[in-house]
């Protein structure tokens, strides 16, 4: 029954139409009174409209203006304003200030030949096509508009893809829905003609055939000679003056269908579909891309989340719920609302990667302790980078983490295993930056702390090692500590000098020799890598050896076995390889004077032995360790503050070798002899470097008066020698910086004083 008014409202129509005239006024009556009673406000609105113009058309014009006055009324409260204006256009209503006006004063008078869509009616179909942006959906909208308001029976719309004409949507009035072909090509389409649109996509131009059949350069088209179409109209589709599409239209009922009105409709409907096209296109692309993150974010088993600097969560991922232990991320973001304290197990953790992120624009790998939702523990690696607005601050933290317990519980488990190793590990570290030396190497300096530190770490692998440096600075000395320190140190450590060792002997001293071999092999010998089995082979002057020895110990070494010279057995090796070298090895590779492979073989693990000019707080302990070993305490000649000054000082060219030497001469000879000075500088004399004299003649001051001012002319001497280098005056005099700090405060030296003294 709430459909009822739909009935009569039909039956007043086919009254109207059949000449019934006293039948259809109750039929519309009865459809007002019943879409009033069932609150359908538009339909009483239309059949006050249907009615207004029944009783026009009989030349009652006083009953016409009764229902016209009502049906703008009711378009008017329906908030139909665009039809208010329609009728506004069509019937002269004088006067008409407001809907509510009194019917009585409605004067009628119907327009004459307006068949074309208005302004707001194109208004109206423009943006409903623009406010599609689903293709499907706005290839049904705009089918429909035009259907609707050109004079089509059936329409095609026409796409490039990939080079091709392909159907995309087709519509007839008949049937009232859109059909959204999966791109079918034109050729094969049944209800249009191909050869048309080819020549509209070929030209770019309109197309307009008021009879098909019977005018026009397509009469004898297969497509037109077997349907007999009518009118026909078909419109290229461009965006940036690009053919993207082209719109095909059939009327079969009447000729000239499509008149220059509706194409002008049509024109700016096509206009409008374009730009919608292109914008779908941006819009499918987004969603495809979309759809594939969402994948990635629903299915990656690392937790995904984005977090403000505030401590909430914008956003999370399954995964991320799940290792925190919540049923779904709507749940996890629902109840955390602030991460530092119910998350971290330690909340200042979170400030310091928040100040880290806005430092370094991103961390990664940072193992972080979280809580669970039940207040169990885990450890998580962190991956994070920080997301800014335009004005620079910080909108939000998006980031990857990983639960990585089961790591921390194995590695934690391997650690327990090898509990002995690791103390002594603990222990030798703790010790080392207090020692002065390690094993038969001396120096507490910086640069040797780190020299250490390698041998330490080397000493704990058996990858094969080379060390650089300058000659005189401990190359073997440091080998010898690495195969001491390592698993091999019950084996033996064989020094060998590749440059004293003539080129064709080179390949018998390595791998061994049978007796008979070559003149003089009156017996067998074992080769260098036989006698280090399970040892260390230390090649010093790794430079200096032949390119073809190179080849043939890299192949030994590799696992493939020598065989000595003179003999048939292949024998196996098992040695560690420590090189040293004070020449580039990697500009020898690019001169051809090492092979790159015996080069990177080699070249593993690498410790830089510093000179001795860059460690020289080093020198007193050298020199102490020196005197002691060769027992010249005994013998030792005066050595002054003037002395030891000379001895840091010096360049030290040829390292702790050079040293050594110095010192012997020193105590030989009693004089000090640099031989590695431009000039072989020496220096006899060892007179006191500050005045003991004064004048008798004055008041002799107190002891410690004296020693005072010796004191303070002595450092102040030396800061001028050395250009106020505090550190070094320090070193000399074998004090602290501060403490020599403490002393220049308490006897008022400072730079200007010395300046002007």
């Amino acid at each position: 029954m709430n459909h009822m008014h739909k009935y009569h409202l039909v039956e007043a129509e086919r009254c109207r139409i059949l000449g019934k005239k006293l039948e259809a006024p109750g039929h519309y009556d009865r459809a007002i009174q019943l879409a009033k009673e069932n609150e359908y406000i538009h339909e009483e609105a239309c059949a006050n409209e249907l009615a207004a113009r029944f009783w026009h058309a009989e030349e009652k014009e006083e009953i016409a203006k009764i229902y016209i006055g009502k049906a703008l009324h009711l378009y008017a409260l329906w908030g139909a304003t665009g039809k208010v204006r329609d009728l506004e256009e069509k019937y002269a209503l004088s006067p008409l200030e407001s809907p509510q006006a009194d019917s009585s004063a409605v004067r009628l008078v119907p327009k004459r030949g307006n068949l074309s869509l208005d302004l707001s009616t194109l208004m109206k179909a423009s943006q409903a096509i623009s406010s599609e942006i689903v293709l499907d959906r706005l290839l049904k909208t705009f089918m429909k508009i035009v259907i609707e308001n050109v004079g089509a029976q059936a329409g095609s719309l026409i796409l490039q893809s990939d080079g091709k004409l392909m159907v995309k949507a087709h519509c007839t009035v008949d049937r009232n829905e859109v059909l959204t072909e999966p791109f079918l090509p034109v050729a094969d389409a049944e209800y249009l003609s191909s050869a048309i649109v080819a020549y509209v996509a070929k030209t770019g131009k309109h197309l307009v055939l008021n009879d098909a059949a019977r005018e026009g350069k397509f009469t004898n088209d297969s497509y037109v000679q077997s349907r007999r179409p009518r009118s026909i109209l078909c419109a290229p589709i461009c965006h940036k003056s690009e053919l993207i599409g082209a719109l095909y239209l059939e009327n079969n009922l009447i000729s000239n269908a499509f008149t220059p009105e509706r194409l002008e409709v049509l024109k700016v409907l096509s206009s409008q579909i374009a730009i919608s096209l292109e914008n779908a296109r941006l819009y499918g692309d987004l969603k495809e891309a979309e759809e594939k993150y969402r994948g990635i974010f629903e299915n990656a088993v690392e937790g995904i989340y984005q977090a403000t600097p505030q401590g909430r969560f914008k956003s999370a991922n399954p995964a991320m719920a799940r290792i925190f232990g919540f049923e779904s991320p709507q749940e996890l973001l629902e109840q955390t609302d602030d991460i530092e304290h119910q998350l971290y197990v330690e909340p200042d953790r979170r400030k310091e990667l928040l100040t880290m992120l806005r430092e370094h624009g991103s961390i990664s790998g940072c193992e972080v302790e979280f809580y669970r939702k039940d207040r169990s523990r885990f450890w998580a690696s962190l991956y994070s980078r920080p997301v800014y607005d335009d004005n620079g601050s910080l909108m939000y933290v998006e980031g990857i983490i990983t639960d990585i317990t089961e790591k921390i519980r194995t590695m934690e488990a391997l650690h327990e295993r090898g509990e002995y190793l690791r103390k002594e590990n603990i222990r030798l570290r703790s010790n080392i930056k207090d020692r002065y030396r390690f094993g038969n190497i001396v120096g507490k300096s910086p640069a040797m702390q780190e020299v250490y530190e390698l041998i330490l770490r080397a000493a704990a692998t058996d990858v094969n090692l080379i060390i650089f440096g300058e000659t005189g600075t401990g190359k073997e000395l440091v080998a010898r500590a690495v195969h001491e320190m390592s698993d091999r140190k019950g084996k033996r450590f064989v020094p060998v000098n590749s440059s004293a060792i003539p080129e064709n002997l080179m390949e018998s001293e390595f791998f061994g020799y049978k007796k008979g071999a070559f003149t003089g092999a009156i017996s067998d010998k074992r080769g260098y890598l036989d006698l280090a089995y399970g040892g260390t082979l230390f090649l010093d002057e790794l430079g200096e050896m032949d390119l073809n020895i190179q080849a043939k110990l890299l192949r030994a070494i590799e696992g493939s076995g020598y065989t000595p010279v003179g003999g048939t057995e292949e024998k196996s090796s098992n040695v560690r390889i420590i090189a040293a070298t004070n020449r580039d090895l990697q500009e020898y590779v690019s001169e051809g004077l090492m092979r790159e492979d015996f080069y990177y073989r080699v070249h593993v693990v690498v410790i830089n032995l510093p000179p001795l000019r860059e460690r020289k707080e080093d020198i007193p302990l050298l020199i102490d360790h020196f005197l002691k070993i060769y027992e010249y305490e005994k013998d030792l000649p005066p050595m002054d503050g003037r002395i030891l000054e000379k001895l840091i000082s010096y360049e030290w060219p040829g390292n702790v070798r050079e040293l050594e030497n110095t010192l012997h001469r020193y105590v030989t000879l009693n004089k000090l002899d640099f031989l590695g000075a431009a000039n072989g500088e020496q220096d006899d004399s060892f007179s006191p470097p500050v005045d003991l004299s004064f004048d008798p003649k004055e008041t002799s001051p107190p002891l410690r008066d004296f020693v005072a001012g010796l004191e303070k002319k002595y450092i102040m001497r030396l800061l001028a020698r050395h250009r106020w280098n505090r550190s070094k005056v320090a070193s000399i005099l074998g004090i602290s910086r501060r403490y020599l700090f403490t002393k220049m405060k308490n006897y008022g030296i400072d730079k200007a004083h010395g300046e002007n003294n």
